[in-house]
């Protein structure tokens, strides 16, 4: 091979890679932010990142009391998908004249398990009160049957700690709610009243030619727009206090597998979980945003 063919080979191999490189659709903005405090004292935080359904969920944290505390915190945002990872810990002295308490709740736009709370009958379908009903359901979507979700798609963390103790918490995180499957046709609202309609290649629908009882999102079911980001959420989350309170508040389903996720709890003195946990209702397009490390070059 001489140096011209090469050349030319280079070039063929690159243009192929770069083809199968994932692309990002140009009507995705991007919207990133990396802080580290590193402050003591009297402490007040009140911080909100998202917007639930715009940005797959919205989290909100709230910092109270006394302490010295180092958290640092770096999220990336697209249309309707977010990535959080933060890591904070604290001191509380033996002087202090009371605690510190760090508050975390991070609230999913994703639909939960629904029941139906009034009756329906008509010539294709009867449905019961109490029945368990698709949120995704042209019923629904079209709001001619009323329902109740089964959870309220929060994922909650309250942290106490008593002067002389230290406290952590750390959570890394993503959720992604593409639309679909019926915002093409009925459209959605934005906060200043105005219409407006999705285009195929960023939504999800259903396949009409599979049976309801036979769809699984990882092999067939469902049709995906190539930009549509996915409906997913995914975190790894760990909370610790050497001594004071930890509460927790779990409440998420997923229509997609019929599964459901709740806990309560309380503890007061010493406490420490960690855990990691994974939801995936429907993969991405092949082309969709997917926050990668890569993709902010």
């Amino acid at each position: 091979m001489n140096k011209k063919e090469y050349y030319i080979f280079v070039v063929m191999v690159f243009a192929l890679l770069t083809l199968s490189y994932p692309v990002i659709a140009q009507d995705h903005s991007r919207f990133s932010h990396t802080i580290e405090y590193k402050i003591g004292g009297a402490i007040s935080i009140d911080r909100e990142i998202g917007q639930a359904c715009t940005t797959g969920a919205v989290k909100r944290q709230t910092v109270r009391g006394y302490g010295e505390m180092t958290k640092r915190e770096s999220i990336k945002i697209a249309q309707n998908i977010m990535t959080v990872d933060e890591i904070s810990d604290w001191i509380v002295s033996d002087d202090a004249l009371r605690g510190l308490s760090v508050i975390t709740t991070i609230n999913l736009c994703s639909r939960p398990m629904s029941t139906a709370i009034t009756e329906y009958i008509d010539d294709d379908n009867i449905i019961e009160v109490g029945d368990i009903i698709n949120p995704y359901h042209p019923l629904v979507v079209e709001r001619k049957i009323a329902v109740s979700g089964l959870t309220r798609q929060l994922w909650a963390t309250s942290i106490f700690t008593n002067p002389g103790n230290t406290g952590s918490y750390h959570s890394d995180f993503i959720a992604a709610y593409g639309p679909g499957p019926y915002e093409k046709i009925y459209g959605e609202q934005d906060r200043f009243g105005n219409t407006f309609f999705y285009d195929d290649k960023f939504l999800w629908e259903f396949d009409p030619q599979v049976n309801y009882i036979n769809r699984d999102d990882r092999l067939l079911g469902y049709k995906r727009g190539m930009y549509y980001v996915g409906n997913f959420f995914n975190i790894e989350q760990f909370a610790h206090t050497t001594d004071g309170s930890l509460n927790r508040f779990i409440s998420i389903s997923s229509p997609f597998e019929h599964s459901i996720l709740v806990e309560e709890l309380g503890v007061v003195g010493s406490a420490s979980v960690r855990e990691a946990f994974d939801m995936h209702n429907l993969k991405r397009g092949r082309r969709a945003v997917t926050l990668a490390w890569y993709e902010l070059f």
